[in-house]
C-alpha cells in the first residue's frame, strides 16, 4: 500500500509556502534535521515529520510485499505490523490535516 498522492516532502513544502498565512512564524533550530528543542518545533516541522513518516513507513510495506514475493520474508507477523504502522501513520495524517482545515475554516468565519 502506497500513498502517491504524498509525492515528496520538498513538494509540500512548496504548497505551503505559497499560504501566506500557513507561513512558519518561528524558526527552528535544526541538528541534522532533527528538532534541537521540541518545545521550539512549529506546526509545519510536526506536520512535515508526520509526512515523512507515511513516505517512509510506505516505502517499507512495498519493500515487505516485494520480499515476501521473493520468498525472502518468513515472518508474516513483522508484515502485518509494519501494514498496520502504515494504516495508523495515514489515519493520523488524514486527521490532523482534517482539524488543521475545520479549524482554519472557523477562524475565517469568525465575526469581527
Amino acid at each position: 500500500m502506497a500513498v502517491y498522492a504524498l509525492q515528496s516532502v520538498d513538494h509540500l513544502e512548496r504548497q505551503l509556502d505559497r499560504m501566506n498565512p500557513m507561513r512558519r512564524m518561528l524558526q527552528m533550530e535544526e541538528t541534522n534535521g532533527v528538532v534541537a528543542d521540541p518545545q521550539k518545533a512549529s506546526f509545519f516541522d510536526i506536520f512535515k515529520g508526520m509526512v515523512t513518516n507515511v513516505i517512509e513507513t510506505n516505502e517499507r510495506v512495498d519493500q515487505d510485499a516485494i520480499d515476501l514475493m521473493l520468498g525472502n520474508i518468513d515472518d508474516l507477523a513483522t508484515v502485518q505490523a509494519n501494514i498496520t504502522k502504515a494504516n495508523m501513520a495515514v489515519d493520523l495524517l488524514v486527521t490532523v490535516k482534517n482539524e488543521v482545515i475545520s479549524s482554519y475554516n472557523n477562524i475565517i468565519n469568525m465575526q469581527i
